[in-house]
């Protein structure tokens, strides 16, 4: 992994008006998905994006490709600002970086051949012309583990896992350096789930690409990523090395979210120490003041409810937002 910033986040917000009747004439607020993030992705490692449902996993991965614009805030491929780019400057830049969707049927043409939908990017780039198109569009099937006879079958002639792997082809057609995988493997069978992930996981290695990948699975994300960052209430509180992160989580909803991974060993599983998280997340259109976690927080102090921690490193490459670690010794 180069210590080189392929992508750097500042102060991304992404707000949406919440309006009110059907003429839309009364705005009754708005709903902070994403609030001040800020990260920094290097080239060639994987970064994983956790968070329950509702944290804002999804919206900062498609603000940050620009599928969504952010209310404020900057985004860069290397020096170039993303945030600044429209119309066919910002096309152009779209062939260093893909996404991989959630859902492999409703992120399909199901009126286009997988052949259609995996050469339509490779003619838009102008990655390849005339009959190198269609050699390309093997290439790739064979690649991610399609058999190139089914270039002429539409998507719902494929089981789900197919159908994730033909999404997969098609964010790779582009030749990018960077993808953003939004729960690539949520959909999907239990027993499908993990030959997905190792397939990613040698494309990387193979084509030297770099990742964002966005899960609530926390084994998944362990088996995929270099760091982690931790995502509350649409702001990052912990971010550390995977096996930091894992083996000395420090804020405590991280030590929530760990505690409840299921442990295969029945006796094990009784024994250990459960924290378990009271009441659900708060809305992002009135988030709390202070501290967001403190409504929920088992060691909350007084002034988590009146003032926001800082994002701070309290331990090399180890950085986390709570009042309590402030009080620590270092």
């Amino acid at each position: 992994m180069a210590d080189e910033a392929l992508i750097t986040m500042e102060d991304v917000h992404v707000h949406f008006p919440v309006h009110c009747g059907v003429l839309r004439r009364k705005t009754l607020g708005v709903v902070r998905a994403v609030d001040g993030l800020s990260l920094v992705i290097h080239r060639g490692e994987t970064l994983g994006l956790v968070g329950e449902s509702g944290c804002g996993k999804s919206t900062a991965g498609r603000a940050l490709l620009q599928l969504i614009r952010p209310t404020s805030g900057r985004v860069f491929f290397r020096d170039t600002p993303l945030t600044e780019l429209r119309g066919e400057g910002l096309r152009r830049m779209r062939r260093h970086f893909q996404m991989i969707f959630q859902d492999p049927y409703a992120s399909l043409n199901p009126r286009m051949t997988v052949g259609a939908i995996i050469a339509e990017p490779i003619r838009l780039h102008h990655v390849a012309r005339g009959s190198a198109v269609q050699s390309a569009v093997q290439s790739l099937m064979q690649r991610v583990g399609l058999n190139p006879r089914f270039i002429r079958r539409y998507p719902h002639e494929f089981s789900g896992g197919q159908r994730q792997r033909i999404g997969i082809a098609r964010a790779l057609a582009a030749r990018p350096e960077f993808l953003v995988a939004d729960e690539p493997t949520s959909a999907l069978d239990v027993s499908i789930q993990a030959q997905i992930l190792n397939l990613l996981v040698d494309l990387r290695h193979e084509l030297h690409l770099t990742y964002l990948f966005i899960s609530h699975d926390l084994a998944a994300v362990r088996h995929m990523s270099d760091r982690i960052a931790v995502m509350y209430l649409g702001n990052v509180v912990e971010l550390a090395p995977a096996a930091e992160i894992y083996a000395h989580p420090q804020h405590p909803y991280t030590q929530a979210l760990l505690s409840a991974i299921p442990i295969p060993d029945p006796r094990a599983e009784q024994q250990r120490h459960r924290t378990v998280l009271h009441g659900d997340l708060p809305s992002p259109l009135r988030p709390p003041s202070g501290c967001p976690f403190h409504t929920r927080c088992p060691v909350a102090l007084a002034h988590c409810a009146t003032i926001a921690p800082l994002f701070k490193e309290y331990a090399p490459k180890h950085s986390a937002a709570c009042h309590r670690l402030e009080r620590s010794p270092a």
